[in-house]
C-alpha cells in the first residue's frame, strides 16, 4: 500500500478521514498500516505525529471530562488506532523521535483508567510497554496505570486466567515500584481486593502476583497479614490452600531481610490454628463464616507442610512450631490438644537440622507425644490421635522403630479397638486398619492381627460395623489373605440375617456377592444361591435384595431363568411321584381279598371309599417328605425361599428391567413364568409358597394366568370379616397393581351395602309408624346378608388410601366408583349422629366407616385439585363444610360419647393435613378454625390440646404461605389462630396450676409434640418477624405471658428464697416448660423471646415489682444451666437487661423482702460471673 495515503489521510486534519482510510486498509491487509509507517521518512512521521498529539489531547480530555457520553466509542476507535500507530512508529523511529509522540504517549497512558474498551486498554498497555523499553526513565510512571488497569482486569468478577497471566507479565515492573507509590497510586488497594478473589488467588500466577508483594517492606507485610486474616473466616477450603501457597512462594521468593517478617506472619497463623474454634462462627463482620476456623487455618498451613520433604522447609516448621505445638499438646483443653494434634500430625515428621543426635531426640519425643494422645482423655483427641498415628505407620513404616510399632498396634487393638466410652473412637481404629494396608509393608502384621478382631463385626454401633466391613472388604480386594482365613462366612450371613441398617447390608451383600454370586456360569450361581437359602432364608432376602449394587442386570435375568427353570423341573418331577406314588396305592387296594371286602356292609361300607381317599392322601404326603428328605439335599422351604428370591430381584430391578436395553430380559422373564403358572399355582396351592407365589405374579401383568387372578378373587372373598392387614394387604397389591381396581371396588362395595342397608332399614320413619298397626301385608325386613363383611370392606379400603401406589392408581382408573362409594358412605355421618349408643368401641363399623367417608372426601379434594378440576373441586369442599358442620352438631350435645369424641379429633386431624397441602378455600378454612377452636374450649384435653396446637400451627403456615405469593387472605382467620394458641396456653396453664385434675395434663408424648410444635411456630413467628406484624407479635406475647405468669405464680411463700430451682419439674407448668424447650434450641428464637420478655416488664407504667424480678431471675438461671443453642452473647444481653429491671424495683420493697433481695442479687452476680458480663 502507498505510504502517500497515509500523509494525505493526516494532511486533512480530520480524525474522520483518517479512520476510515485506517478501518478500509486493514480491511483488505492487516499488515498494511505497518508497511505504510515503516516506508515513512523521520520527517514525514514527525510530521504526522504533529497532528496525531492534537487528536490524541482532543480524545483523552473529551473521555476525562465525561466518561459515560454515548459518543465514546469514537473516542475508544481513535484511541485504538492512535496507540496502534504510536506502537509501529517506536518500532519504527531512528535516534530521532517524533516530537509529539511522548506527549501523546503519556496522555493515553493516563486515560487508562476511564477506557471500557479492552481492546483499546490492551493496546494502549502495549504501546506503553514498548515505550517504557525505549524510555527506562519512564516506566514507573508509565507502569503504574498499565498495572492497574492489568490488575481491575484481573479481580473482575468475568475475569479470565488470560488476564492474570498479563498481568503476571509485569513482574519486573511490579518490583520495580516501592511501598511509596504502591499506597499513593491505589494499587496497594488493588492487591489487597485481590486477596479475596477466588479465582485470582486460586491461579498459579495470581498467587505470585501476591507473593511478590511480601518483599517490600514490614509495613506492607503487616497491612497483607491483616487482610488475609480479615479475609479467612469468609473463605472456603481452597481459597486457604490457596493462600498458603501464598505465603509459601513468598518465603521461597523473599530476601534474608524479608523472610523473617514472613515468618512471624506464618507462626502467627499457626498460633491461630491451634487455639482456633471448632464449630462455625455462623454471622460476623462482612458476611457469614460456615467452615470451622480451625478447619481454614489447617488447609492454609497444610499447602506449607506439604513442602517439608524439602530439609530447609522442614526446618522452618520445627523452628517456627517450636514455641508453639509442643505447649499445646499438654494444654488442659481438649479442643486445643485436638488442634494441635492435627497440626502435629500434618507437619510430621519434625526435624531439628543440628545434628542426628538432635534429630533423633526429637523423633523420640514425637513417638511419646503419639503414645500419649492414644490414651488421651478426651475422645475427641484420641480419634485424631488414632488417625494420625495409622497414616504414620502406613507412609514411614521404615523409619518407625519395632518396639515403638509394637506399643501403637497393643494399644489399637486390644484397648482402642473395644473403646466402650465411645464409638467414633472403635470406628478411627477400623479406618485406621484400612489406612494402613494401603502400605504393603504392613500386610505381613496385619495378616495376623486381623482376625482376632472379628468380635467388632456384632458391634453394638452401627458405624462400627460398617467401617468393619468396608475394612474387610479391603482385605478382600488387595488379596492380603482369604477371607474365610479373617473371618468365618457363616459369621457375615449371621450378621446379615439379623442386621437393621441399609448402609451395612449394602456392604456386607458386596462382601459376600464373589462366594454367592460369582462371576461364573448360572449353575453355580445358582447352586451358591440355593445353598445361602438352605443356610439362612432370611439372609438369603437381604442378600439379594441389595445385590444390585454390585451385580449387573444380566446376570440377575441369568439367575431369575436359572430359578424358574429349576423351580419347573422340580415340581414336574414332584408331581410325578405323587402320581405314581397314587397310582401304587389304587393297584394295591384293588389287590385286596374279597373276604374284607364282604365284611364291610351297611354304612361301614358306604365310608369305605371317603377313609381310603384320606388314607391315600396321608401316605401319599407322607411318602412325598421322606423321599425328599432322604433324596435332597433342601426342603420345601428352600423351594419357597427361591421364589421369594425372584419375587426381590424382580421388585428391587423392576425399573431397569423395564429400562429399553434390558426390555429383551424382562419379556423373557414373563413369558417363561406365564407358562408355568398354572404348574406353579397346582403343587403350591395348600402350602406356605401360595402367598410369595401370588407376589411374584403380582409383579407381572394380570393376563399372566386368568387362573390366578381367579384365585385372587376367591381368596379376598373367603376372608372372614375379622381379617387382618396381614391376611389381605398382599391380595389388594395384586389386584390394584394387575389393574383389576374395579373388581377390588365391586367387592368393597358389596361388603358395605349389606350393612348399611340394614342400619337404614332398623332406624327408618316408616317401620316405626307400623310397629302398632296390624300389618296386613308382609313387610321386607332389610338384613344383613350371611356373606356380608363391613369391616373387611372398610379395613380394604383404608388400606388403599394409606398405600400411595395402589391409592394412584384406583384414583387414575376408578374414579368414578371411588365417588359412589364415598356418597354410599356419606349416610354414616348420620347414621352416627342419631345413634351414638351404637358406637361402642374405635373398632366398630360406624367409627371406621366414618373415619374412612372424612378420608376418601379429602383424598378426592387433593386429587380434584391436582388434576385442576374446578367443579368437582368445589362439591369435594361442599362434602367438607357438610363434615365440618356434623362435627358441630355432635359437639352441641353436654354429655358427649367419648368414642364419639375422638371420632370428632380424628376428623379434624385428618382435615389438618388438608389445610397442610394448601387445598382449602377460604370459606371452609374459617370454619375448620371454628371447629377446632370449639373443641379445644369444650373438650380440653391432652389429645386434644395437642391436636389444636398442631392445628394452629399449619394454619399460621397455611395463611403466611398464601400471603407470600401475593394472594390475599382473611385477617379474621389470623385472629381466629390467635385465639386458638391463647386457649390452648391459658387451658393447659390453668388446669396444671390448679392441679384439681388430670385430665387435662398434657400425656410425656404430647408434651413432647407441644414442645417441637411451639418451636415451629416460633420459628414461623421469626420468619415473619413479630415486630412488624401485630398478629404475629401476639402470639409472641402470649407465650412470654405464659412463662412470665408460670414464673410468678411458682412463687409461694414458701419458695420466696429462691432455693428451689428454676429447672425442676416441681416448679414449671408443662406449657411454660414446652415453650422453654423449644426456644433454647435455636439462637435466633431465644433472642426474640428474650427481647419481648422484657419489653413487656419496660412497657409497665409502674416501677418493676421484686416478685417480677425473681420470675426473672428464675428464667436465667434454668437458661444459665442449661443453655441449649443460645448463644453467650444473647445471655450476656439478657442479663444486662435484667440488671436494669433490678433498678427500677423500689428500695421499700426490697428492705421488706430481705430472702427474695438476697436470692435476685446473688442470681446476678452468678450469672455475671458465669457469662463474662
Amino acid at each position: 500500500m502507498d505510504h502517500q495515503a497515509l500523509l494525505r489521510a493526516v494532511e486533512t486534519s480530520d480524525c474522520k478521514v483518517f479512520i476510515e482510510w485506517y478501518k478500509r486498509v486493514e480491511t483488505e491487509n492487516i499488515s498494511a498500516v505497518r508497511e505504510s509507517v515503516d516506508r515513512l521518512s523521520n520527517k514525514d512521521l514527525c510530521g504526522i505525529w504533529t497532528v496525531f498529539t492534537k487528536w490524541v489531547a482532543h480524545a483523552t480530555n473529551s473521555l476525562k471530562e465525561n466518561p459515560n457520553l454515548p459518543e465514546n466509542d469514537s473516542i475508544m476507535t481513535t484511541l485504538l488506532f492512535m496507540s496502534t500507530m504510536a506502537t509501529y512508529t517506536i518500532h519504527n523511529m531512528s535516534n530521532n523521535e517524533p516530537q509529539g509522540l511522548q506527549p501523546s504517549v503519556k496522555a493515553m497512558n493516563g486515560s487508562l483508567k476511564f477506557v471500557n474498551c479492552k481492546k483499546a486498554a490492551t493496546s494502549i498497555c502495549k504501546m506503553s510497554e514498548h515505550y517504557w523499553k525505549v524510555h527506562p526513565e519512564l516506566e514507573t510512571f508509565l507502569s503504574i496505570n498499565t498495572i492497574q488497569w492489568f490488575l481491575t482486569q484481573a479481580i473482575h468478577p468475568k475475569a479470565t486466567l488470560v488476564s492474570v497471566k498479563q498481568l503476571w507479565d509485569m513482574k519486573q515492573s511490579i518490583e520495580k515500584l516501592n511501598a511509596l507509590i504502591l499506597e499513593s497510586s491505589g494499587l496497594l488497594t488493588l492487591f489487597l481486593s485481590a486477596i479475596s478473589n477466588s479465582k485470582f488467588i486460586g491461579s498459579n500466577e495470581g498467587q505470585k502476583c501476591i507473593a511478590c508483594l511480601f518483599n517490600f517492606n514490614t509495613v506492607i507485610v503487616q497491612v497483607l497479614q491483616k487482610t488475609v486474616k480479615k479475609f479467612i473466616p469468609l473463605a472456603t477450603v481452597n481459597d486457604c490452600e490457596s493462600l498458603g501457597e501464598i505465603y509459601f512462594k513468598a518465603w521461597r521468593m523473599a530476601t534474608e531481610q524479608r523472610r523473617a517478617d514472613i515468618e512471624f506472619a506464618i507462626q502467627d497463623l499457626m498460633y491461630h490454628a491451634v487455639v482456633a474454634c471448632r464449630k462455625p462462627l455462623g454471622v460476623i463482620e462482612g458476611g457469614v463464616n460456615k467452615v470451622p476456623m480451625n478447619k481454614l487455618l489447617f488447609h492454609l498451613l497444610h499447602s506449607i507442610h506439604r513442602q517439608r520433604k524439602q530439609r530447609t522447609v522442614a526446618v522452618l516448621i520445627h523452628i517456627l512450631y517450636k514455641p508453639i505445638l509442643w505447649r499445646y499438646l499438654e494444654a488442659s483443653n481438649g479442643l486445643v490438644r485436638g488442634n494441635a494434634l492435627c497440626l502435629f500430625f500434618d507437619a510430621f515428621p519434625f526435624e531439628s537440622g543440628e545434628g542426628f543426635e538432635e534429630d533423633e531426640a526429637v523423633r523420640t519425643k514425637q513417638w511419646a507425644i503419639m503414645l500419649g494422645a492414644l490414651m488421651d482423655p478426651v475422645p475427641l483427641v484420641r480419634t485424631i490421635a488414632i488417625q494420625g498415628t495409622c497414616r504414620i505407620l502406613s507412609q514411614y513404616w521404615e523409619i518407625v522403630p519395632v518396639n515403638i510399632i509394637q506399643d501403637f498396634i497393643t494399644c489399637l487393638m486390644r484397648k482402642l479397638l473395644y473403646d466402650s466410652s465411645s464409638a467414633d473412637v472403635r470406628a478411627h481404629v477400623v479406618k485406621g486398619l484400612v489406612m494402613m494396608l494401603e502400605s504393603r509393608q504392613t500386610h505381613s502384621l496385619l495378616e495376623k492381627m486381623i482376625p482376632l478382631t472379628n468380635k467388632v463385626l456384632h458391634d453394638p454401633n452401627e458405624k462400627v460395623r460398617s467401617e468393619y466391613v468396608f475394612l474387610l472388604t479391603h482385605v478382600q480386594k488387595l488379596r492380603v489373605s482369604k477371607l474365610w482365613e479373617v473371618i468365618d462366612v457363616n459369621q457375615l450371613v449371621g450378621r446379615l440375617a439379623m442386621e437393621t441398617s441399609k448402609n451395612v447390608c449394602i456392604r456386607l451383600a458386596t462382601l459376600l456377592a464373589p462366594f454367592y454370586c460369582p462371576k461364573s456360569t448360572p449353575e453355580i450361581v445358582f447352586q451358591r444361591c440355593l445353598r445361602l437359602i438352605i443356610d439362612n432364608r432370611l439372609a438369603s432376602r437381604k442378600f439379594y435384595q441389595y445385590i444390585d449394587t454390585c451385580v449387573g442386570i444380566e446376570q440377575i435375568a441369568q439367575l431369575i431363568l436359572i430359578i424358574w427353570k429349576f423351580l419347573r423341573n422340580h415340581i414336574h418331577k414332584q408331581l410325578q411321584r405323587n402320581k405314581s406314588s397314587q397310582q401304587r396305592e389304587e393297584t394295591a387296594n384293588q389287590r385286596r381279598p374279597c373276604g374284607a371286602k364282604r365284611s364291610r356292609q351297611g354304612e361301614g361300607a358306604e365310608s369305605i371309599p371317603n377313609t381310603t381317599e384320606n388314607e391315600d392322601k396321608e401316605n401319599q404326603d407322607g411318602s412325598t417328605d421322606s423321599e425328599e428328605t432322604g433324596n435332597e439335599e433342601f426342603s420345601e422351604c428352600s423351594i419357597i425361599g427361591l421364589i421369594d428370591v425372584v419375587c426381590i430381584l424382580l421388585s428391587v430391578n423392576k425399573t431397569k428391567f423395564k429400562a429399553p436395553p434390558n426390555v429383551v430380559y424382562w419379556e423373557n422373564i414373563k413369558s417363561r413364568f406365564s407358562k408355568t403358572c398354572s404348574l406353579f399355582f397346582r403343587y403350591f396351592k395348600n402350602s406356605e409358597g401360595l402367598r410369595p407365589l401370588i407376589c411374584l405374579y403380582g409383579l407381572m401383568s394380570s393376563t399372566s394366568s386368568t387362573l390366578l387372578l381367579s384365585f385372587v378373587k376367591s381368596q379376598l372373598k373367603s376372608l372372614t370379616d375379622e381379617a387382618t392387614c396381614k391376611e389381605f394387604s398382599y391380595l389388594v397389591d395384586v389386584m390394584c397393581t394387575w389393574g383389576r381396581g374395579e373388581d377390588l371396588l365391586d367387592l368393597i362395595t358389596d361388603h358395605l351395602q349389606g350393612n348399611l342397608m340394614n342400619f337404614i332399614a332398623e332406624k327408618s320413619p316408616l317401620s316405626d309408624t307400623r310397629k302398632g298397626k296390624a300389618t296386613r301385608k308382609k313387610r321386607v325386613s332389610f338384613e344383613t346378608p350371611k356373606d356380608s363383611k363391613p369391616l373387611l370392606g372398610l379395613r380394604c379400603m383404608a388400606y388403599i388410601l394409606q398405600h400411595p401406589y395402589n391409592k394412584k392408581i384406583i384414583l387414575r382408573k376408578n374414579l368414578e366408583q371411588i365417588e359412589k362409594l364415598c356418597e354410599t358412605l356419606k349416610a354414616v355421618l348420620l347414621i352416627a349422629e342419631n345413634n351414638p349408643n351404637r358406637l361402642t368401641n374405635r373398632e366398630s363399623f360406624l367409627f371406621v366407616a366414618a373415619s374412612l367417608y372424612v378420608k376418601m372426601v379429602l383424598v378426592l379434594a387433593c386429587s380434584y385439585k391436582r388434576e385442576k378440576s374446578d367443579l368437582k373441586y368445589m362439591e369435594s369442599q361442599k362434602n367438607i363444610v357438610g363434615i365440618l358442620s356434623w362435627t358441630k352438631r355432635l359437639m352441641e350435645n353436654e354429655d358427649l360419647n367419648p368414642i364419639l369424641g375422638d371420632l370428632i379429633s380424628s376428623a379434624v386431624s385428618s382435615i389438618s393435613n388438608l389445610v397442610m397441602i394448601h387445598s382449602m378455600t377460604w370459606e371452609v378454612f374459617r370454619q375448620f378454625l371454628d371447629v377446632v377452636l370449639q373443641v379445644v374450649t369444650k373438650y380440653p384435653s391432652s389429645k386434644n390440646l395437642t391436636l389444636a396446637m398442631n392445628c394452629a400451627y399449619h394454619s399460621l403456615v397455611f395463611v403466611w404461605s398464601e400471603r407470600s405469593i401475593g394472594n390475599e387472605c382473611d385477617v379474621e382467620c389470623e385472629s381466629r389462630i390467635n385465639l386458638i394458641i391463647n386457649c390452648v396456653l391459658e387451658c393447659a396453664s390453668l388446669v396444671t396450676a390448679s392441679g384439681s385434675s388430670t385430665r387435662f395434663c398434657l400425656d410425656e408424648d404430647d408434651w413432647s409434640l407441644v414442645r417441637d410444635i411451639v418451636k415451629k411456630i416460633l420459628e414461623e413467628c421469626h420468619r415473619h418477624r413479630p415486630e412488624k406484624h401485630e398478629s404475629i407479635r401476639e402470639i409472641v406475647r402470649k407465650m412470654v405471658d405464659t412463662i412470665r405468669s408460670d414464673m410468678m405464680q411458682v412463687q409461694s411463700p414458701g419458695q420466696g428464697d429462691g432455693k428451689k430451682k428454676a429447672d425442676d419439674a416441681s416448679c414449671q407448668h408443662q406449657l411454660s416448660k414446652a415453650i422453654i424447650a423449644a426456644f433454647r434450641t435455636q439462637n435466633s428464637l431465644a433472642k426474640m423471646i428474650l427481647d419481648e420478655f422484657f419489653e413487656v416488664f419496660q412497657s409497665n407504667e409502674n416501677e418493676t415489682t421484686l416478685v417480677d424480678c425473681v420470675a426473672i431471675a428464675r428464667l436465667l438461671e434454668s437458661l444459665g444451666q442449661n443453655k441449649g443453642r443460645i448463644a453467650p452473647g444473647t445471655l450476656a444481653n439478657a442479663i444486662l437487661s435484667f440488671e436494669d429491671c433490678w433498678l427500677t424495683v423500689g428500695e421499700i420493697e426490697k428492705s421488706a423482702n430481705s430472702d427474695r433481695l438476697a436470692y435476685v442479687s446473688a442470681t446476678i452476680t452468678e450469672l455475671k460471673k458465669a457469662f463474662s458480663v
